[in-house]
């Protein structure tokens, strides 16, 4: 499910002395957490369990069934999620980079399931990395988006604004923030002004997870988003 981490030292070695069985399953899986973590931005409450591994799955690239679960999960470019959830029946890797590089790269999945959240601090967190110039705020409610923050209006006044907004799928791995209404210093826009500033305040933003899984269905819920995410077709 990650890069890097599974070294050939450590492959001859559990092949060598373990060959099959609970003891090399047991190696690989503290391998494979470890190797999540170091390649994670954010990696807390991690948990992982695997179906039992024989050496003939591992040369012939394959993985069988997986649960893995974290409580704050997060990767470089894109947000940090909460409760995260996935169960896989399995999956390929590639073996050349397992062996010659010492590089887990998870090719494909069989049918997976993926729950996960991402909630309000951690989207204000986003949008102020992308923009910092709005300094902004998000609230979410059932089915709505919140922003507060500044906007320069006419190029001369930073005054006070809040926007509500819906949030669109823009892909399988973003998602897309656009603007509703707008109000400027308590005052709400007319629809030319709106068409001027609202541009501003339109957002994608990336859901950076390196594994082949795409977002399915998502839910603006009271403080969170609620994602749902499948494996990637393979067809």
């Amino acid at each position: 499910m990650v890069k890097r981490g599974l070294g050939v030292g450590f492959l001859l070695l559990a092949f060598g002395l373990f060959g099959t069985g609970p003891f090399l399953t047991g190696l690989v899986k503290q391998q494979l957490t470890r190797t999540l973590i170091a390649e994670a931005r954010v990696a807390e409450g991690v948990d992982l369990t695997m179906a039992p591994l024989r050496l003939g799955d591992l040369m012939n690239g394959r993985v069988g069934a997986v649960d893995f679960a974290a409580a704050r999960l997060g990767f470089a470019g894109g947000p940090v999620f909460t409760n995260v959830a996935l169960r896989s029946k399995g999956g390929r890797f590639d073996v050349g980079a397992l062996l010659w590089r010492g590089e887990f790269i998870l090719r494909e999945l069989a049918e997976t399931h993926v729950r996960l959240e991402l909630v309000e601090e951690e989207l204000t967190a986003l949008m102020r990395r992308d923009l910092p110039e709005l300094e902004p705020t998000v609230s979410l409610k059932e089915g709505l988006v919140e922003v507060e923050g500044f906007l320069d209006l006419f190029g001369r006044r930073r005054l006070p604004f809040s926007a509500s907004a819906s949030l669109e799928k823009a892909s399988g791995r973003s998602l897309r923030l656009a603007p509703l209404g707008l109000k400027v210093a308590g005052v709400a826009l007319w629809s030319e002004l709106f068409n001027q500033y609202a541009p501003q305040l339109s957002w994608e933003f990336p859901l950076e997870i390196p594994w082949p899984v795409r977002l399915e269905r998502f839910k603006v819920a009271l403080g969170a988003i609620h994602m749902e995410w499948r494996e990637e077709d393979q067809r």
